[in-house]
This record gives C-alpha cells, sequence and structure tokens, in this order.
C-alpha cells in the first residue's frame, strides 16, 4: 500500500511530536496551491475576450454602390476620399463572431450567442503612427449570428472611419501640400454585447485610407441646373456616373446643390 511522505515522517519517533506541526503544514500548503489555482482561473476570465469577435475585411460597393454582405464577397484593401466633396468618410465592415451555438430547442433554450454590436472605437494616425486627431466612440448597429461548426456567423455593420474634425485637418493639410494626396491608417475596435449579457469586442483592425483635396473632377452644369432648376433644358442633361464611397471619380454639381467652386470654397 503507497503511503504519502507525511504519513511516513509521522511513524517515525521524530515524527511523532511534529505530525501535528507537518499536518497543519500540508494543510496551509494545499491551502495556497488551491488559492494560487483559483487565482489563475480569475485572471484567466478577466482577460480581454479579443477572439471571438473580428474584422474581416471592408466590403466593396457594387456597381450601384449597395454592398453585398458575405465572406466570399468583393472587398477592398484601400480607400480614397477627395475632402472638398465629402465631409467625413464611413465604410462598410465585415464582423465575425466565433462564438458557438447555446441555443436548443428541444429544452427550450434560448441562443445567447448572438452578438449585438453597438460601438466603434476609431483612431486615425499617419504611417508614422502619430495621431492625427484624438479619437472617437461611434455608435454602431447590427446583429451577428453565432458560428456554426467550425465556420463563424457573419455581419455587417457601417463604421465612421473619418469625422468631420479629422476629413477637415486633412483636407486643408492636402490643400497646402498643392492636392497631394495625405496617408492615414483608421484603426478600429467594434464592440458588442452577447444576448447572454458577455461583453465582446474586437482586436484592433487597420485600414489605410488617402485624402486629398479638389483631386475629383467636378461637372458645372449652368449655375441654375446646379441649384436644382426643374427646367427643361436642366432635365435634359447627360446624368454623371455616380462614385461610390471609398472610390475617387467624377462630382455632379447637381448632387452638391451648388456650383463646384462655390461648394469648394466653403470646404477651405
Amino acid at each position: 500500500m503507497l503511503i504519502s511522505a507525511v504519513e511516513a515522517f509521522a511513524m517515525t519517533d521524530e515524527g511523532q511530536g511534529s505530525v501535528a506541526a507537518t499536518s497543519g503544514l500540508a494543510r496551509r500548503l494545499c491551502a495556497l496551491a488551491l488559492l494560487a489555482a483559483s487565482g489563475g482561473l480569475l485572471a484567466s476570465a478577466c482577460a480581454s475576450n479579443e477572439s471571438s469577435l473580428f474584422i474581416r475585411m471592408r466590403m466593396a460597393p457594387t456597381e450601384d454602390c449597395t454592398v453585398a454582405c458575405g465572406p466570399g464577397e468583393e472587398f477592398m484593401t484601400e480607400d480614397s476620399v477627395d475632402a472638398a466633396f465629402n465631409l467625413s468618410h464611413s465604410a462598410t465592415l465585415l464582423v465575425g463572431n466565433q462564438i458557438v451555438q447555446r441555443g436548443d430547442s428541444d429544452v427550450l433554450r434560448t441562443e445567447t450567442s448572438r452578438v449585438q454590436l453597438y460601438e466603434a472605437e476609431v483612431r486615425v494616425a499617419d504611417l508614422a503612427g502619430n495621431p492625427v486627431t484624438e479619437g472617437y466612440v461611434v455608435p454602431i448597429t447590427g446583429l451577428v449570428d453565432p458560428g456554426t461548426g467550425d465556420d463563424p456567423g457573419y455581419n455587417c455593420t457601417q463604421v465612421l472611419l473619418i469625422d468631420g474634425a479629422t476629413m477637415d485637418s486633412l483636407g486643408r493639410r492636402s490643400a497646402e501640400l498643392g492636392r497631394r494626396d495625405i496617408e492615414v491608417v483608421a484603426t478600429v475596435v467594434v464592440r458588442g454585447r452577447t444576448l447572454g449579457g458577455q461583453e465582446v469586442e474586437t482586436a484592433e483592425w487597420s485600414y489605410p485610407v488617402r485624402v486629398c483635396f479638389d483631386c475629383s473632377p467636378c461637372v458645372t452644369h449652368p449655375e441654375n441646373c446646379c441649384t436644382g432648376s426643374t427646367e427643361k433644358v436642366c432635365q435634359e442633361l447627360d446624368e454623371i456616373e455616380r462614385t461610390c464611397s471609398g472610390r475617387r471619380g467624377p462630382i455632379d454639381c447637381r448632387d452638391l446643390g451648388t456650383t463646384c467652386e462655390a461648394y469648394k470654397a466653403r470646404r477651405l
């Protein structure tokens, strides 16, 4: 029969007088071990969960500037924005949820692993990592279903990558540099809450954006047409192909409500 070292020591003459002290020491050592183990578990439980929720990519708009949401759809790797004609800049991001399903209709257990997205934290920095303006938090929306097997659940949400103050700052800098592109990186953290009440957030996701000022062609029609006249001559003007968010292209003064020059003057 196997016996512990403490029991063996207690059987000796020397151990007879020390068994009580030894047993007490053993109990204290066991207590410390349990405390250390539980502390490790608590530390693990309190660690930030950045793997359950993640940002996969920036979705690309289709020809009619709508967005198809899914991991197999087209995506973009860089945005280009003209600050002369854009007050701010938003993008549609694909968010994934790797939390496993917990619902069970057989026992009337509801699904608690869906994630309700509620905010995004955004920081904009230059290529050297220097902040362009202070970071900001913006509300977002979207419900991301849990994964199925090894496949995450997905849904899209629109995030403000460059707010108005940042766009103004970058536009002025580009104008001072003769309309040169200003390259920045928008870093995003998306936060959500499961239907079971668990807070989750993504790891930081970074995306490059080029900002210029007055580097896109702007088509100015007769001024009365630019300001919304319904005269026949204005209605017969050719339509300008629409430019989708994140891409540069021709601007139609009719979309601005004034002439191109008047609109740019307001932005400086």
